[in-house]
């Protein structure tokens, strides 16, 4: 089965392909990523006397480490990407999987051109704005460069335009690659079941041995993915939840009217973005843990009281390996799950 687009797109952006073209765009999102981070240091200094310029310019520093981070990531845990692509080659999903991968690739698509859209509507719909007003993009406006020009200000929008659609890029890697291999798993999950059974029906010890050995391979690929993942999703989660406390605060401050109340759509529509990837990861992470029962209902559904003693202490290592659930813990710190989700909204 042939793998999903976006999918084809990022694993070359990995650099665990034989096309490394990709991969130079990841050495320039981690270049322009660097110099935004810059830039928007530099203009909390700079303008100190707006407050809502420090303060968007603080959410945008913000979401460049985060994207930094990532990238670095990314390139730190290439070979281990590799050994995952090599595991799942030629190895299909459910379609389901597929239908949700390509339903967030178009989300992105559409919430970036949504953040690039928005300034450019507020200029040209709203009197009290003029062009050149920094509140849209102010980690630019540190250039030497007059601010009352049409084109330059048109350049600056671009470069704008850029950080944003690097932004959802790099989100867009980490859930549809995330939920791309949790398909591969639950894919080759559920062939062990259907061979585990199939062993049972026919008696056979070795088609039962061939289901260890695959078993065995999963969770190699497990403990891979969870290094691979553990990291950004770690970073995500931390980030998403300081992102949506402190958007939240400055909506607070908006409708009060301490800082430019068009502040307020950014920070709700990020702050749902927050959420929605949050969602993400919780939901499965408890379909990982959920995958190992399976094969226990297929185990003690079926009798095996009556095979032979060396069909039966393949059975007893089988069922002591996916007793232990397939947890997808974070840094030692919490384990990705409904029930965590259920705790970051209260």
């Amino acid at each position: 089965m042939q793998r999903i687009d976006t999918i084809n797109m990022f694993l070359q952006m990995t650099g665990c392909t034989d096309s490394k073209a990709m991969l130079y765009l990841t050495y320039f999102e981690f270049l322009i990523t660097f110099y935004y981070l810059i830039a928007a240091y530099a203009s909390i200094v700079h303008f100190e006397q707006s407050v809502t310029i420090q303060l968007f310019a603080l959410l945008c520093m913000l979401i460049e480490c985060v994207i930094l981070l990532n990238i670095t990531f990314r390139l730190y845990h290439k070979n281990h990407i590799r050994e995952m692509h090599q595991y799942s080659r030629r190895l299909g999903i459910p379609d389901s999987y597929r239908s949700v991968i390509n339903v967030i690739t178009k989300y992105h698509l559409i919430a970036s051109n949504i953040f690039v859209i928005f300034p450019v509507t507020y200029v040209v719909f709203c009197d009290s704005v003029r062009v050149g007003d920094p509140f849209t993009f102010p980690f630019l406006d540190v250039l030497p460069m007059h601010i009352d020009n049409l084109v330059i200000y048109a350049c600056k929008y671009l470069v704008y335009a850029i950080s944003v659609y690097i932004a959802h890029v790099e989100l867009c890697f980490i859930n549809t690659t995330f939920i791309y291999y949790v398909g591969v798993l639950k894919h080759r999950l559920e062939t062990i079941v259907q061979t585990i059974g199939e062993a049972f029906a026919d008696n056979d010890e070795q088609k039962f041995k061939y289901a260890i050995i695959q078993h065995q391979k999963l969770l190699s690929y497990f403990n891979t993915m969870k290094k691979v993942f553990s990291k950004p999703i770690l970073l995500s989660m931390s980030f998403n939840a300081i992102y949506f406390g402190l958007t939240t605060s400055f909506v607070i401050q908006a409708i009060r009217g301490y800082i430019n109340q068009a502040i307020i759509s950014i920070c709700i529509a990020s702050s749902a973005a927050a959420v929605i990837n949050i969602t993400i990861y919780t939901f499965y992470g408890s379909e990982l843990m959920d995958l190992h029962d399976k094969i226990l209902h297929v185990l003690f559904d079926n009798a095996f009281f009556y095979v032979s003693k060396s069909f039966k202490s393949s059975i007893l290592i089988m069922i002591t390996r996916v007793t232990i659930p397939l947890k997808f813990t974070v840094g030692y710190i919490f384990t990705i799950n409904l029930n965590l989700l259920l705790k970051v909204s209260e």
